[in-house]
């Protein structure tokens, strides 16, 4: 009996530490299917807005709000790449808190986006250039400061907050601090 369960707890360990090990490194422009950004700049090139005329609308009217609706329903409605489903995966990004306790000064519930700014600045990215997370437990506020490492499941399932639309999720991910040359971690 008591052999049975320690073989039962190495089987156990070694599958987790290989699922570890084995997170593939998620580079954001493959959460985008091929040619969508194109696809993207030329559904904005037909509608009655232009780049240029971005600079020239006074944000209070309604023809800024209709340009600003229809770029915005075009990022949030971003094609992903089914294949990513459930795939053990470790992406590079900045996070974006949604439910920030301001009395303990954490959170648990997060966007994962590219850049540092996006979701906080108008209008967010692509729905496929931004993931959902749920942490296990309550990150401090340090968390803001850096680039994160965040290792988990993806899951094509889609997620809305008042910060941007995400395309992808993950739950119970692993953060760690971003920095250079940490790919193969």
């Amino acid at each position: 009996m008591r052999l049975t369960l320690y073989i039962f707890c190495f089987l156990v360990t070694t599958s987790y530490f290989s699922l570890a090990s084995d997170a593939r490194i998620l580079e954001w422009d493959e959460m985008m299917p091929e040619g969508y950004m194109e696809s993207l700049l030329d559904n904005i090139g037909n509608t009655n807005f232009s780049a240029s005329d971005s600079f020239n609308f006074d944000d209070d009217t309604e023809e800024a709000q209709i340009a600003y609706d229809e770029l915005r329903s075009a990022l949030a409605s971003a094609p992903i790449v089914p294949n990513l489903n459930n795939q053990l995966v470790k992406i590079a990004g900045f996070i974006v808190p949604l439910d920030f306790d301001f009395d303990t000064e954490t959170f648990q519930n997060f966007l994962l986006v590219p850049y540092f700014g996006a979701c906080i600045h108008t209008p967010p990215p692509p729905s496929n250039q931004i993931v959902y997370i749920v942490s296990k437990l309550a990150l401090n506020q340090e968390w803001l400061d850096y680039a994160v490492w965040a290792k988990g499941v993806l899951s094509t399932e889609s997620k809305d907050s008042q910060q941007g639309f995400a395309g992808y999720s993950m739950q119970d991910v692993t953060l760690e601090e971003y920095s250079e040359g940490d790919e193969s971690k």
